[in-house]
């Protein structure tokens, strides 16, 4: 009986629907340059307790998920983390905050700050091309 809910628990993550994402931005930026390819910055404060939820409910198993994975290369900065990133350009005060960068670091809409949920990922995929 363990045996078979441990198989399932492994089947159900493997087909789980989730981001890819980088944790380096200066090589998620080469990546999106060389396949052509949008960036999509989020930025979390890992002492914030909603960060797991959010994660959960907005970026795993969701029908936009594909879209981004072809269309961006995402990267997860956490707020203090040691590894660069551009602050000036992705500076914010308020977390969650999600960017979205063409392949030559400018923008291509307003970011997204504070609570992000699903209705508003899918209006930004919609206007951010």
């Amino acid at each position: 009986m363990k045996f078979l809910l441990i198989f399932l628990f492994f089947v159900n993550l493997l087909d789980a629907n989730y981001i890819l994402w980088h944790y380096d931005f200066d090589k998620a930026h080469h990546k999106a340059v060389k396949e052509k390819k949008l960036l999509m910055a989020l930025l979390l404060d890992k002492k914030a307790s909603e960060y797991k939820e959010m994660m959960q409910e907005v970026f795993i198993n969701n029908d936009y998920v594909d879209e981004i994975n072809n269309n961006f290369i995402s990267v997860l900065i956490i707020k203090d983390q040691k590894k660069t990133y551009p602050v000036e350009l992705l500076y914010t005060l308020d977390y969650p905050a999600l960017f979205f960068l063409n392949n030559e670091e400018l923008f291509i809409c307003d970011p997204l700050i504070g609570k992000i949920t699903q209705k508003k990922i899918i209006h930004h995929l919609k206007s951010c091309k």
